[in-house]
């Protein structure tokens, strides 16, 4: 994926950030929002929204609760590029669906199932 995404100059994790902004755009979202939702280290998290900050696809607006907190929300030249990148993500996922039949897509449902279910029970432990 990182290739495609490439195309708009975008590396896979900024890409994912992008698009889940994208997607919670009614709710208020921090940077530990993100951290969490993709079980990542601040200093990563720090680095990518500093990227997308200077790229201009998101912004960060003082919290109008918490003064220390700053809300992350997309430019509309950040929006645009969110939707480019869930256009390119549907697309691979179409692609790789195309490849499979529908005995192997149960088969793999069932297998991503199982995975989820093992690694929840261990996180939860």
């Amino acid at each position: 994926m990182d290739k495609k995404y490439l195309e708009n100059d975008l590396h896979t994790g900024q890409a994912r950030v992008l698009m889940y902004l994208h997607r919670n755009q009614s709710e208020v979202v921090y940077q530990k929002d993100i951290e969490a939702f993709f079980q990542i280290r601040g200093g990563t998290v720090t680095g990518m929204i500093d990227t997308l900050q200077n790229y201009e696809y998101i912004q960060r607006i003082d919290s109008e609760i918490d003064k220390r907190k700053k809300r992350i929300v997309l430019t509309p030249k950040g929006e645009e590029v969110a939707l480019s990148a869930v256009k390119t993500t549907q697309d691979m996922e179409n692609n790789i669906y195309e490849l499979l039949t529908g005995q192997e897509l149960l088969v793999f449902q069932g297998v991503v199932e199982k995975m989820n279910k093992f690694i929840d029970e261990e996180e939860a432990n």
